[in-house]
């Protein structure tokens, strides 16, 4: 008999799978060798000697011990038959992932049939996972109440993956960066000095907007990126006699103008800098953009940051924006404090993202897993528990608490997920800022607080949960609350240690 269960990620989908075959293949050792009857024989011993200890009052010592054996006997025999016997068939093909939050939040994730998943084999040592009645029950009951108290928190997407997606992401191709250092020293820092040199007056958008290398005054306004031009010829672009007169044809490529050489739509330095993020990531951040402007310069403004490129490859040009001044004076010494500042404001703001957000995410990213390897420990641990406990009806009942209390962890991380999302919007959705600093994708220190109070929030919320399981009477919820954060303590150290020696 076939049986369909539902897992959460494909890591729990591997895991399930094999803690069930585990579990089948111990449960048929302790059979052959005939360890599953030891119980039996210690729970008759001891109604024997506790029988013989009490009084001759009644002198009905030989019919009470009969009847305590039977009970006993029969209790047993209904334990094996519901807690051990396989009965439910289960395989690759009707194990299913949960995607109803996901269909009803609108993302999309990978098929098992297209990923690696879809070739492994049902069968391990050529056995397959059978559960027996009551895990099949309160498997299917567990995740049943889980999902369903997920369903209840209103769907938001995850802002802190996206943002994290967004910020990670480098300019890998060295050739494209040494291109992005040609456009800040041919076209964007004469036009900042163009500005200075005038006088223009900047209301605080505009002031904000000339802070990067694809300003759109820059752009669209005539006197500045339309005026200047790449001062070395450009493969991307062919020679044109008319718009290149006065310049070599080398064959290596034409002049183009600051504003094709940024906004062409095909080989604009713009569109290939975009090549280099993750088109899924894009995709999450056109469905989530509200403002008339467009949601590439959010992404492409990231890149192109001196604390970006400080990561992709070391100080690919020393810094624009307010400190562009630096490589536009007549004397550079004159701006060596400057420089400095920015220096070491961009190394600090690295650290600190170089500080918290691997170590935030390595929590987000170990958690998930170490509670489908706890599943996985108390499954192929239920047969050695079942018979060293003698078949009790209440060590069965504490494994069942066991079992959905790990289950119900995926309520509070994506309680936790969505809180973390509500205050992103908060805090960067209001007219505080603008669309140009969208869930805080340009910042790197001031959010400090929030991430470790969300990230602490992974941790505190389950903590709480077996705290609260162990006052409502389930002895194992004291023992609970210290093994979510002992799981991921070791990975977090890791990744501690490593950003530590990176800023060092």
């Amino acid at each position: 008999m076939d049986i369909s269960l539902t897992v959460d990620t494909y890591f729990e989908f591997f895991l399930t799978l094999s803690a069930w075959v585990i579990h089948n293949e111990l449960w048929d050792l302790l059979t052959h060798t005939g360890v599953f009857a030891l119980p039996f024989l210690f729970n008759i011993a001891s109604l024997f000697l506790k029988v013989r200890e009490e009084g001759d009052d009644e002198g009905n010592k030989g019919r009470l011990l009969a009847t305590r054996i039977e009970n006993s006997i029969y209790l047993s025999l209904l334990v094996i038959i519901f807690t051990c016997l396989p009965v439910f068939k289960v395989s690759y093909s009707t194990l299913q992932l949960n995607t109803e939050r996901m269909k009803e939040c609108g993302v999309s994730v990978y098929k098992p049939q297209d990923t690696t998943i879809a070739g492994i084999s049902s069968e391990l040592s050529g056995k397959n996972a059978v559960l027996p009645i009551w895990w099949a029950f309160t498997y299917s009951l567990g995740k049943g109440i889980t999902h369903g108290a997920i369903a209840a928190i209103p769907c938001k997407p995850d802002l802190r993956q996206i943002r994290f997606e967004v910020q990670n992401t480098q300019i890998t191709n060295p050739v494209l960066r040494r291109e992005v250092q040609d456009f800040v020293e041919q076209c964007f820092i004469p036009a900042r000095a163009k500005v200075k040199r005038q006088q223009i007056e900047l209301d605080e958008v505009q002031s904000r907007d000339v802070d990067w290398i694809g300003s759109n005054l820059f752009l669209n306004t005539p006197g500045f990126y339309d005026i200047y031009r790449s001062k070395l010829p450009r493969a991307h672009w062919a020679y044109d006699p008319n718009r290149d007169s006065g310049l070599p044809n080398t064959g290596n490529g034409g002049f183009p103008s600051c504003r094709e050489w940024w906004a062409d739509s095909s080989v604009g330095l713009k569109s290939r800098v975009l090549e280099q993020v993750n088109p899924d990531t894009l995709t999450k951040i056109q469905k989530l953009w509200k403002s008339d402007g467009d949601y590439t310069d959010l992404v492409v403004r990231r890149l192109v940051s001196p604390q970006n490129i400080l990561v992709s490859s070391g100080r690919v040009y020393g810094g624009y924006g307010s400190s562009s001044q630096f490589w536009s004076s007549p004397d550079l010494l004159d701006n060596v404090p400057g420089f400095v500042t920015f220096g070491a404001g961009a190394l600090g703001a690295t650290a600190g993202g170089a500080l918290l957000a691997p170590a935030f995410d390595t929590i987000k990213q170990a958690l998930p897993m170490v509670q489908g390897l706890i599943l996985l420990a108390v499954v192929i641990g239920i047969p050695l528990v079942t018979i060293f406990s003698g078949y009790s009806v209440k060590a069965i009942v504490t494994l069942t608490f066991v079992q959905f209390s790990f289950f119900f962890l995926s309520f509070w991380w994506e309680l936790a997920r969505w809180i973390d999302t509500w205050m992103l919007e908060t805090l960067y959705n209001s007219d505080t800022h603008s669309k140009f600093n969208f869930a805080g994708i340009m910042n790197d220190a001031d959010d400090g607080i929030l991430k470790l109070v969300v990230a602490t929030m992974f941790l505190v919320l389950p903590t709480l949960w077996f705290l609260m399981l162990g006052w409502a009477g389930l002895k194992a919820g004291q023992g609970l609350s210290n093994i979510i954060g002992d799981g991921v303590k070791s990975a977090q150290n890791a990744t501690q240690k490593t950003t530590d020696k990176v800023v060092k």
